[in-house]
């Protein structure tokens, strides 16, 4: 009989990689999406960081899609941050959202 707790852990997730200022690719976990004023934002985690319980997810903003591309920038203005994390914690079942 499997654990509920095992079902939870093994649940997969969409991924998106990111490339840093070094020119390293990151793969992170998405969580969640939203769509607000016409623009689609991701609430992500750093996949090898994902059993970390105290782990900080970030926010993605969709800024273009191509043919085989999406490519997505940190939410860094902090009024579009709040507003989007705002839905975020309304909408979050799975996940605690908490503004620093």
């Amino acid at each position: 009989m499997a654990d509920i707790y095992d079902e939870v852990n093994e649940m997969e997730f969409e991924t998106v990689t990111m490339t840093d200022e070094n020119g390293e690719e990151i793969e992170f976990s998405i969580i969640d999406n939203v769509a607000c004023g016409g623009e689609r934002y991701l609430l992500v985690v750093e996949t090898e960081l994902m059993d970390d319980d105290e782990t900080d997810a970030i926010i993605l903003k969709e800024v273009s899609i191509n043919t085989d591309d999406v490519t997505y920038e940190l939410v860094e203005d902090d009024a579009e941050f709040d507003r989007v994390a705002d839905l975020f914690a309304q909408k979050g079942e799975d996940y605690t959202v908490e503004i620093d």
